[in-house]
């Protein structure tokens, strides 16, 4: 089997907070929407809480095939695009094994151990810098169930594990 080579694109590091619904949009009006990119950085809706983990700051890989390369001239017409990195007039590509890996590491972020009873901080969203106990973890370690008691009541939510610390 082949292994593809995946151009590095750079995004620019003068705007703040890039999220990634803004480099995916630039990405399919820059490219088309069949590219196969690889943003790392995760991003998933869970109910009313965002859960969000970024593995590498400031790069986006390209998977290489004609249509990019094509492409990559329209880079300047989006804000968050910086440059293809370059060395020697060559693009500087790394494989679809480079890229796996990431993928697995990127995974692996998201999911967090916390034991039953442990008490966690909520990091942010409708319970943020409140103290609650873990009651169970689901979805392999991405969602926690938590108890927050308040004086008027007791309240369980299912928050994303990347939302919550340990508290000691």
């Amino acid at each position: 089997m082949a292994v593809a080579n995946w151009i590095i694109l750079e995004l620019c590091d003068f705007i703040d907070n890039i999220s990634y619904k803004d480099i995916e949009t630039a990405l399919t009006v820059t490219f088309g929407d069949t590219v196969e990119y690889f943003i790392p950085m995760h991003f998933e809706e869970m109910g009313s809480y965002t859960s969000t983990s970024t593995l590498m700051d400031g790069y986006v890989f390209l998977k290489d095939c004609s249509g990019v390369q094509e492409s990559l001239v329209n880079i300047k017409d989006q804000k968050f695009f910086s440059k293809v990195l370059c060395e020697k007039g060559k693009f500087v590509t790394v494989d679809s094994r480079v890229i796996a890996g990431l993928k697995n590491k990127l995974r692996n972020t998201l999911k967090k151990k916390f034991t039953p009873g442990s008490k966690v901080k909520v990091l942010d969203g409708v319970f943020k810098n409140l103290i609650g106990e873990v009651l169970c973890v689901e979805d392999q370690g991405r969602k926690v169930m938590v108890k927050i008691k308040r004086v008027s009541r007791e309240m369980i939510a299912p928050i994303p594990a990347t939302l919550l610390e340990k508290v000691i």
